[in-house]
């Protein structure tokens, strides 16, 4: 009888032992766990920042800087190409480029639905000049200042009116592209906007 009462507090204390050993390996798994997603975050963390500095790097180096210059004139010349010239033949395709370089505002303004005054005018531009203000690490708006001559055809009088603008075209950064979200017409006698242009 008595040796039952042993077993039976021998047993006892056993599965005492088991879940405290149990109790002790389970906290033991978490702390582990919750090391190895701290580990695992700061790693994806640093690969990141080195990411982020690498493409700083890339941009900002003497051939990645100029490389991203060139890029913003020629998406400001081809922003300019459609929004400042117009004429009745092409619309179609040109509002099409268009919509991949726009914003939708800008689309609206310079491609509106009634193409009633393509029918009455056609427009040029030549002599134009580009000016990136401003090219730094992570910029998510780039302004363009650009320079040219406008000429507007009346096509019923063949009358022609010329005239010297500046445009200030403001690109912002959308994923991996620059989107014309804003242009704004400057005075013609606005030289000294020119003066401090930013070089490339």
């Amino acid at each position: 009888m008595n040796s039952i009462k042993v077993l039976k507090s021998l047993a006892f204390y056993f599965l005492i032992i088991l879940l405290a050993i149990n109790i002790f390996l389970f906290i033991q798994q978490k702390k582990k766990e919750k090391s190895t997603k701290e580990v695992v975050s700061q790693n994806i963390e640093l690969k990141n920042e080195n990411e982020n500095m690498k493409n700083k790097v890339k941009l900002f180096s003497p051939s990645g800087r100029e490389q991203h210059y060139n890029t913003m004139i020629k998406d400001t010349k081809e922003f300019m190409d459609l929004a400042y010239v117009q004429k009745k033949e092409g619309y179609e395709e040109r509002r099409e480029k268009a919509k991949r370089l726009m914003s939708k505002e800008l689309l609206d303004r310079f491609f509106p639905a009634d193409t009633t005054y393509q029918d009455q005018v056609a427009t040029t531009i030549y002599n134009d000049e580009y000016y990136v203000k401003k090219l730094e690490p992570d910029q998510k708006r780039i302004e363009v200042i650009v320079k040219f001559n406008h000429d507007l055809k009346y096509l019923a009088t063949g009358n022609v009116d010329k005239s010297q603008l500046f445009a200030l075209v403001t690109f912002k950064l959308e994923g991996n592209k620059w989107i014309a979200e804003k242009v704004e017409d400057v005075e013609a006698d606005s030289s000294s906007v020119v003066q401090n242009k930013s070089e490339k």
